[in-house]
C-alpha cells in the first residue's frame, strides 16, 4: 500500500494515520478492548517508517483513545462517543429500484465467498467495486441469501444485485436504508482512488422476506464528491 500517494496535501503522515485510527475507534469499527497490531505490523501494511506510526499512537494516547500496556500490547479504551440526532424517512421500495436504475454503473474488481450464518442459512459474501464514468465510484460489500443467489450466479456476480432481485420476483415485505457519512481508510482509500480520511457516504441496507428472514444486505461507500441526494417533497 502506498500510503504516501494517498494522504491529503500538506497533512503530515502520521496524522494521518492517526486520523484513520481515530475515526475507527469513535465509530465503533475498533471495539473497546480491541488490540491494536504491532508497530512493526502497521508500519509494514501501511509502508511508512515505525516511527510514523509511533507518533500516531502518541497523539492517540494522549487523546485517551487508546492504552499501552507493557509487555501486552495496545489497546482501545471506553470512550465516550459522539451522539448521533438520526432523521427517519418513509420511501416506497420502488424508489429504491429507481434510484438504482439511475446508476448506470458497471461492476468490477469482485469476488465472493460463502459463509453459514447461526440460523443455519448459507450466505454468499460479495465484495465489488462499481464503476461509473470510467472511474470507481462505489465499494460495496454484500451478504445475499445463498438460495437467492444460486438462482442467477452468473448475474449476481456481474449486475447490480438489487435490479436481478427485481428481475427475478424476489418478495420484499421489509427494506430499510441508513445515510451517514464516514471516512475513507486505506484500503478504501486505495480502491476507489481517493485520498485517505475523505468524506464518504456510507449507505447501509436491509432486504427482509415475507417470513422476516434476512436475505439481503450490503454496505456501500460513495465518494463525498460523486454523489449527492436530491428531494422532492408532495404538499398535500
Amino acid at each position: 500500500m502506498d500510503l504516501q500517494s494517498m494522504r491529503r496535501t500538506a497533512v503530515p503522515l502520521h496524522a494521518e494515520v492517526a486520523e484513520v485510527l481515530r475515526h475507527q475507534i469513535l465509530s465503533g469499527t475498533l471495539e473497546v478492548g480491541a488490540r491494536l497490531p504491532t508497530l512493526r505490523k502497521l508500519a509494514e501494511q501501511l509502508g511508512v517508517a515505525r516511527m510514523t506510526v509511533v507518533q500516531a499512537m502518541n497523539t492517540l494516547e494522549d487523546e485517551g483513545l487508546i492504552e499501552k500496556q507493557s509487555g501486552r500490547g495496545t489497546f482501545v479504551r471506553d470512550v465516550e462517543r459522539p451522539r448521533k440526532h438520526t432523521l427517519h424517512l418513509k420511501m416506497e421500495i420502488s424508489q429504491i429500484y429507481d434510484m438504482v436504475d439511475q446508476m448506470k454503473v458497471s461492476v468490477r474488481k469482485r469476488f465472493a465467498t460463502i459463509e453459514k450464518a447461526d440460523d443455519g442459512r448459507y450466505f454468499r459474501y460479495l465484495r465489488r467495486i462499481h464503476a461509473k464514468w470510467g472511474k470507481p465510484f462505489c465499494q460495496v460489500d454484500i451478504r445475499l441469501d445463498d438460495s437467492i443467489f444460486e438462482r442467477a450466479p452468473e448475474r449476481f456476480e456481474q449486475e447490480i444485485v438489487i435490479s436481478v432481485l427485481k428481475d427475478l420476483g424476489i418478495s420484499i415485505t421489509r427494506a430499510r436504508q441508513n445515510v451517514t457519512i464516514s471516512y475513507a481508510d486505506f484500503a478504501m482509500a486505495e480502491a476507489l482512488g481517493i485520498k485517505v480520511n475523505s468524506g464518504v457516504f456510507r449507505v447501509a441496507r436491509e432486504f427482509l422476506d415475507t417470513d422476516g428472514h434476512l436475505i439481503y444486505s450490503a454496505i456501500l461507500y460513495y465518494p463525498g464528491n460523486l454523489l449527492e441526494f436530491d428531494m422532492e417533497f408532495t404538499v398535500d
